[in-house]
């Protein structure tokens, strides 16, 4: 089907079957439901002693909404990786809710669980909202952040006797169960004052260089991707400055009232960076929407290429953009709209190549951004009405060289008739009408002969009745130029067969199952053959001679071949050729002529379809066997 091929990028997860994807979402669904459950009952049987229904309340968000999210996500675009790894972080997130447990393993579990998380989430942030990480340095700071918590905060969780209170993923903050993975005796110096404090200083250093990421992305993307990251960036930069807060404040020894109500915001802000992420996800489509509708509105059957680069342009948000089209000449290759060539971007570069096709011919492509590459449902139905747009356009100009063919072919048409006119005019004026003139004369000597002489005025118009015998065949045979009374009476066949005798070379006709047609389409076949046979005659060089055959199925086909030596058709079409194409057109057919050194081959048809809608009747085969005959000059 048309639409946008990519010419570069990586290549997109296969999306499953439709059962398969309802399977799963289901799936997914009743096990967040389950684990929203879970969440409340661990949060409400825990040491959480003030606001315990508060806390579960916002457990419960803290697991349910990115799963929820994510299985909006997962359904509206199946082949991107962020829906699935969404709903996976809210699973991380109900393993962070077992820290509001009494149990000693139980809460060990959550607290570590949550550094797990906040992996999770700076990669869901950075890689929103494909879920990849195209640029390096996404990849970086992604690989950063797991190296800090592996080297920082994991090992605290086997030399550490106790987790740092409050936190963001429990609400315990005096007599909160001990680290049930401690391993040591007792805990080394160097953990409070080495540890820790080194752990939150670069911990801050990350978050602020994952903020100044998301501004310079953002100004850096096109409008339909800063619609997208706008809500995500507000909550993100938000939260990370809320985390950095904390740590200044943890280290300050600031009230620990500040402190907790620091750490229930940043807990309360994943739920936020789910909705964040729906209402980024709701704003891309509606953008897309709006900008598809007015993109409609403005690619018109008569629109310029460059009007159609500025809406393709508008519409994708890139001022960047241009359109190339392809060239099969010399291989194939791309030209822009004034026919100059143009190389195509490389791979893994700034700019983008995406392939407009209609069905599997190429027509043209739009370069543009690489931030766009990710947008490939909407790329697609911008490289749709890229591709109506062309289509009209091509229809446009066909239809417009198609009038203006048929103007000249009418021109042509005319101007032969009133050379035929003329042609007419002369052959009468120099003969019949000699000859009628001069009968007038010797009849007027005749009458005056009759009355000296009756009998020799006798023989005088006896005489006279033979010249008015040979005028009257001279007429006929001006009328028969015009119209042969073979063709109307006898049809294709028998006509081109007494043409043939009169032939200066060698001719055979072999029709095959042919019928009676409408007068135009006989009379447009036998003048092609006839003007084709007269080419043949005068202009082959060393033709001895020539084959007519003609057939019919679902139209009037024929073909004139000689033998000679051939000549350029495409550089000499000469006005016998352009009458038959004329002629033959006028019905409705095509003509082709292929001529090389084996000889001058002439071919053309006629739909009789095309003629029965014209008024006429349908051909009628002959019953009679097909008329082969080898004919020679008498």
């Amino acid at each position: 089907m048309p639409g946008a091929t990519p010419s570069f990028g990586r290549r997109a997860r296969v999306p499953p079957s439709d059962a398969r994807l309802k399977l799963e979402l289901t799936a997914a669904g009743a096990a967040g439901l389950a684990l929203c459950a879970i969440s409340v009952a661990v949060t409400l049987s825990g040491p959480t002693s003030t606001g315990a229904g508060f806390a579960a309340a916002g457990r419960a968000l803290m697991v349910g909404l990115p799963i929820g999210v994510g299985l909006y996500a997962w359904h509206g675009r199946p082949e991107d990786r962020f829906g699935p790894l969404l709903a996976a972080l809210g699973v991380g997130s109900f393993l962070t809710t077992l820290a509001e447990s009494g149990n000693g393993l139980l809460y060990s579990t959550g607290r570590v669980s949550g550094w797990l998380v906040e992996l999770g989430f700076v990669y869901l942030i950075l890689s929103f909202p494909s879920g990849r990480l195209p640029d390096r340095v996404d990849r970086r700071l992604v690989g950063a952040a797991a190296v800090l918590v592996a080297v920082l905060y994991l090992p605290t969780a086997l030399i550490a006797d106790s987790y740092p209170v409050p936190s963001p993923y429990t609400g315990c903050e005096a007599g909160c169960p001990a680290n049930s993975f401690f391993v040591l005796g007792s805990e080394p110096a160097f953990v409070d004052s080495l540890f820790l404090p080194a752990r939150e200083a670069l911990t801050a250093l990350l978050f602020l260089a994952i903020t100044l990421r998301l501004v310079l992305r953002f100004r850096g993307s096109t409008r339909l991707m800063q619609h997208t990251l706008e809500p995500v960036l507000t909550v993100a930069v938000a939260r990370f400055a809320l985390l950095a807060v904390a740590v200044i404040v943890r280290r300050t020894g600031t009230d620990s009232a500040v402190l907790v109500g620091l750490a229930w915001t940043i807990a309360i802000a994943l739920p936020a960076m789910a909705l964040a992420f729906l209402l980024g996800l709701v704003r891309r489509r509606l953008y897309a929407g709006s900008a598809l509708q007015d993109l409609g509105l403005r690619v018109r059957a008569d629109v310029a290429p460059s009007d159609l680069r500025v809406a393709l342009s508008e519409a994708l948000g890139d001022p960047s953009l241009h359109v190339v089209y392809w060239a099969d000449e010399g291989g194939g290759h791309w030209v822009d709209e004034r026919g100059r060539a143009v190389v195509p971007p490389e791979p893994h570069s700034r700019r983008y190549l995406t392939e407009v096709r209609d069905r599997r011919r190429r027509v043209a492509a739009i370069v543009h951004d690489a931030a766009l590459a990710e947008e490939r449902e909407f790329l697609d139905a911008v490289a749709s009405y890229a591709l109506i747009a062309l289509r009209n356009q091509r229809l446009t100009a066909k239809v417009e060289s198609s009038v203006l063919e048929v103007q000249q072919s009418r021109a042509r048409i005319l101007a032969s008739a009133d050379r035929e006119r003329r042609r007419i005019e002369r052959d009468l004026h120099d003969g019949a009408q000699q000859r009628l003139v001069a009968l007038r004369i010797q009849l007027e000597l005749v009458e005056e002969q009759i009355e000296v002489d009756p009998k020799g005025g006798m023989r005088k118009l006896h005489v006279l009745g033979d010249e008015v015998g040979e005028t009257l065949e001279e007429i006929r045979a001006l009328a028969r130029g015009v119209y042969p009374a073979l063709l109307e009476e006898r049809g294709l066949g028998e006509a081109l067969r007494a043409a043939a005798l009169r032939a200066p070379m060698s001719v055979s006709v072999e029709p095959d199952g042919l019928g009676r047609y409408p007068q135009d389409v006989e009379s447009a076949v036998y003048f092609c053959c006839l003007e084709a046979m007269q080419n043949s005659s005068k202009h082959a060089r060393g033709a001895h001679a020539i084959s007519i055959s003609l057939r019919q199925d679902y139209a009037l086909r024929f073909q004139v071949r000689d033998d000679g030596g051939g000549f350029d058709a495409a550089a000499a079409p000469g006005a016998g050729l352009t009458n038959m194409r004329d002629r033959l057109t006028a019905v409705g057919g095509e003509l082709s002529i292929r001529s090389s050194e084996g000889g001058t081959v002439v071919t053309g048809s006629v739909p009789l379809a095309r003629a029965s809608e014209n008024g006429a009747a349908p051909a009628t085969p002959a019953r009679s066997a097909p008329l082969r005959a080898r004919l020679t000059p008498s």
